[in-house]
């Protein structure tokens, strides 16, 4: 491994970790994840999350392994609860310049300094939810993916038993690209055999000891989320407009003062090589999914920002980002989640348990 991507590595997880159980959970998410974690602690239950004492089905468990091993290991308090994303965070930049590296060549790097320098995951990443943990393996799926490994699979299986489903608008352009298209059915098959026997087990389990699961899974995790106003989540036609967009703009910053910028240069970045297509329809195609799904909440976009940062490099390639620059909006960043985190703490009413 590259000194740089090392480097990318030491960095993020001191961004991540800057502050990050100074500010109280907040929200409700923030304090269900952490209970479901401590109940599966307490009980010594870990394949059955539970909820103040009631099966909780609605996620698979990995995210509530991770949250309990943090509170393992730091304690009971929003520093062990976060402790999984800090890391997170790390590993998908290390990967994300491991990526660069190989398609863009040396410059490429950036990507990962990048991504760990972006405002949307910089925040997601001091937020107890799945959405960081399940962009860390979809982006080490996409670096196995870019050398021809099979593990691959095993991430996006992993993926899967983080968030569900949230994860297959992501594989759809690397099973395209890298078998259909190609019609590698002797890859594709084994491949998708090896993601079931990760990802499906504790489905089945789960089935097993519940036989109502499937019928509440499905619709409020599939059909409920994509078709219906089942949730009521920004559920209105124009809602991605005021949820998505500013985040894929202000919460891209700084790369999207590079993006925005070279966009006219796209076309030909698309062109330049298979690998750089994947990257696009990277983007694209979940971009599309999360727009005409009838849920959406602010971090479901949170995957298109590795494949933004990808292509933001990928188009200025002979141009390289300012690392003065990226080295002043870290300050910047490292100033603001110090000043709100502190600010919370002592000036905000919390939501409620």
């Amino acid at each position: 491994m590259s000194k740089n991507i090392l480097k990318v590595f030491a960095l993020a997880l001191f961004l991540g970790l800057w502050f990050q159980g100074v500010r109280p959970f907040m929200g409700r998410d923030e304090h269900r994840y952490p209970v479901i974690a401590r109940e599966m602690l307490h009980r010594g239950e870990y394949l059955v999350p539970y909820f103040k004492g009631h099966p909780h089905l609605t996620k698979p468990p990995l995210i509530y392994w991770a949250v309990a091993a943090g509170e393992k290991l730091l304690g009971e308090n929003p520093w062990g609860a976060r402790f999984p994303n800090a890391l997170a965070l790390a590993i998908t930049a290390a990967a994300l310049s491991a990526i660069g590296v190989r398609l863009f060549g040396d410059p490429g790097w950036l990507a990962g300094l990048l991504y760990a320098l972006t405002l949307t995951p910089f925040a997601a990443a001091n937020i107890v939810t799945p959405d960081t943990l399940l962009v860390m393996w979809e982006v080490l799926a996409a670096w196995a993916f870019f050398r021809g490994s099979f593990l691959c699979w095993i991430f996006w299986g992993l993926a899967f038993m983080t968030k569900g489903t949230a994860t297959l608008p992501v594989m759809v352009p690397f099973l395209w690209y890298g078998w259909v298209a190609r019609k590698d059915w002797r890859g594709l098959i084994p491949g998708l055999l090896l993601f079931s026997l990760v990802a499906l087990p504790w489905y089945i389990y789960i089935q097993n000891r519940f036989p109502e699961f499937w019928r509440i899974f499905l619709q409020e995790q599939v059909t409920g989320r994509l078709f219906h106003n089942y949730y009521h989540r920004n559920s209105a036609w124009y809602a991605p407009f005021y949820i998505y967009l500013p985040l894929l703009t202000l919460g891209a910053l700084p790369g999207a003062l590079y993006f925005f910028r070279d966009l006219p240069r796209l076309p030909d970045f698309f062109r330049a090589s298979l690998f750089n297509r994947v990257v696009a329809m990277w983007y694209a195609f979940p971009l599309v999914v999360f727009f005409l799904a009838k849920s959406r909440l602010p971090l479901y976009i949170l995957p298109l920002f590795p494949p933004f940062v990808l292509m933001t490099v990928g188009l200025r390639r002979e141009r390289p980002l300012s690392l003065r620059f990226l080295i002043l909006w870290g300050l910047f960043l490292l100033a603001l989640k110090a000043g709100l985190s502190w600010y919370l703490k002592t000036h905000v009413i919390f939501g409620a348990k």
